[in-house]
């Protein structure tokens, strides 16, 4: 009988010219093997044996294993289903790889985690436009003075970006940043693409420039991909991606809420009482907007994710990518280091395995002398604060008027914390403070004698000018606090209230006080 397997398998093998003695020749080299042991150190490696991955986790430990993996079965005819092809590595460090398990929950793989790599995967089926894109991250990476960037060819279509974690710092706002996985390089690898896409790339009538000097027209890549929106409309203050036609779906509905349960819910009804205790709902105001946060300004930009796949966005814990020196299945090339300054220059071909003579450089250089992606760090976790920021409407209940100030009393525990002061986040915590505050009836002068008597009990005291210049253009009432999701300001600040039930520090204390008004009516009189 015929063994279509096999035949298949050859096939496959012979299109991509990736034959055994190829694969034997190269993991053969002294400095190859030591080169992804290296690289390996601390890591978990998954290993691909023709179209199926191995057990993990896994690890390499002595140059050897990479030869004797590739030697196994040698002599079947299925040789390349049963021994190893490539070679892949976690974006963490682990204290012992092989510990780990998919049944650990976050608490035991955050202890086990020693560090972690930016590692960006640029991956475009345009050749020329996948090495455009990979040169303009690095742009932007050296614009933020980032001082350890590496690079390689993927294998394929496209390249990995590399920092070390030695390039970062050790701790920020209190927290690890070893335990900032897989959210800081999420961060980091959007706040790049809004970067690139704000700063180095123009819409002009139906082109698209890169870099002020590198043109394609709509119709060009159209050609390249296919029918697709290279073009998307961005919310002017938020940078939200917005529909022209949500004008219209955002009229359809009333938002209500219960001033006794804080319930809310969505009806296309003049009037709707509560579900859970039956009293009568008040409406939000609402108007037709764009845009979530409110506004109706736009703008047109490109949507570089219309042409790149930037599988950083899409990571989770453990993730793998291609090994320095691995071979790639398909393309039968080799996963090769290369100059950062040179991905331009850059052709598939010095990729070949006969055409690789001295390993000139190493992806993920642990030799770094200082933290120097300190400051990208920062601006990446700053950009999605202020995005999370802009994001919230400016009226998220029907405004009330409150006579005289809410007090402390009726604070929810996230800014009790707050007010004991903060050894870590002050900028944060003082704009959350300042706009909390101002929601709950406290007018300017008592707002800034609270915030400089909270600054005092802080760790290290803020500037008073820095204070005096957040409080110059702030409106007490005009924007909420941070909502209670935002963990870039209440969990990693360790502020986050246990069993939160609310989506706003001022919801939970806005329904405490009208529990309040409830039981004590004589008490609060003159409120409307």
């Amino acid at each position: 009988m015929f063994d279509t397997t096999n035949y298949f398998k050859r096939k496959l093998f012979d299109t991509y010219m990736l034959t055994k003695s190829a694969v034997l020749k190269f993991y053969k080299r002294k400095d190859v093997q030591q080169a992804m042991v290296d690289h390996a150190r601390n890591k978990e490696v998954g290993m691909r044996y023709g179209e199926i991955f191995g057990a993990r986790p896994d690890m390499l430990s002595y140059p050897r294993d990479i030869l004797e993996l590739t030697l196994k079965n040698i002599n079947s005819p299925s040789w390349d289903a049963k021994s190893v092809i490539s070679f892949h590595a976690s974006e963490e460090q682990w204290e012992n790889p092989l510990a780990l398990s998919s049944s650990l929950p976050k608490k035991e793989l955050d202890e086990l985690r020693i560090g972690w790599d930016l590692v960006l995967d640029i991956d475009c089926p345009d050749w020329e436009i996948s090495k455009l894109t990979t040169y303009l991250f690095i742009k932007a990476l050296e614009e933020h003075q980032v001082k350890a960037i590496t690079c390689k060819f993927s294998g394929n279509k496209g390249f990995h970006i590399g920092v070390p974690f030695e390039a970062f710092p050790k701790e920020v706002t209190g927290r690890k940043i070893k335990d900032l996985f897989p959210e800081g390089p999420k961060k980091i690898a959007q706040y790049l693409l809004q970067e690139i896409t704000t700063k180095y790339v123009e819409v002009k009538d139906d082109q698209i420039i890169f870099d002020k000097k590198y043109v394609f027209t709509l119709p060009q890549l159209k050609k390249k991909f296919g029918e697709r929106d290279f073009l998307k409309h961005l919310c002017k203050r938020c940078q939200q991606k917005v529909t022209l036609l949500s004008m219209v779906e955002k009229g359809d509905e009333h938002e209500f809420i219960c001033s006794r349960c804080d319930f809310r819910e969505k009806k296309a009804l003049d009037f709707l009482k509560c579900p859970k205790c039956s009293k009568l709902m008040e409406k939000i105001e609402s108007r037709k907007t764009i845009c979530s946060c409110g506004s109706n300004d736009y703008a047109t930009a490109f949507d570089p994710l219309s042409i790149l796949d930037i599988d950083t966005v899409l990571i989770s814990s453990r993730h793998l990518y291609r090994m320095p020196y691995s071979f790639h299945e398909k393309s039968g090339l080799v996963s090769l280091p290369i100059d950062p300054k040179q991905v331009l220059q850059f052709e598939k071909n010095m990729a070949a395995p006969e055409n690789i003579s001295d390993l000139g450089f190493t992806f993920l250089d642990r030799t770094v002398a200082e933290p120097s992606a300190r400051d990208l760090l920062a601006r990446a976790l700053d950009f999605d604060v202020k995005i999370e920021e802009e994001r919230q409407p400016k009226k998220t209940y029907q405004e009330i008027e409150i006579i005289s100030p809410i007090t402390e009393e009726f604070f929810p525990e996230c800014i009790k914390k707050i007010s004991l002061g903060m050894t870590d986040g002050k900028k944060r915590a003082l704009f959350c403070l300042m706009n909390f505050l101002g929601k709950i009836g406290w007018n300017k002068n008592d707002i800034e004698g609270y915030l400089n008597e909270w600054n005092k009990r802080n760790a290290e005291p803020l500037r008073e000018v820095y204070i005096k210049g957040q409080l110059s253009s702030f409106k007490p009432g005009e924007k909420l606090p941070p909502n209670c999701q935002n963990e870039a300001y209440y969990e990693d600040l360790g502020l986050k209230c246990a069993n939160c039930r609310f989506k706003n520090p001022v919801n939970y204390t806005l329904w405490r006080w009208r529990r309040h008004l409830q039981d004590n009516p004589i008490k609060e009189k003159g409120v409307s």
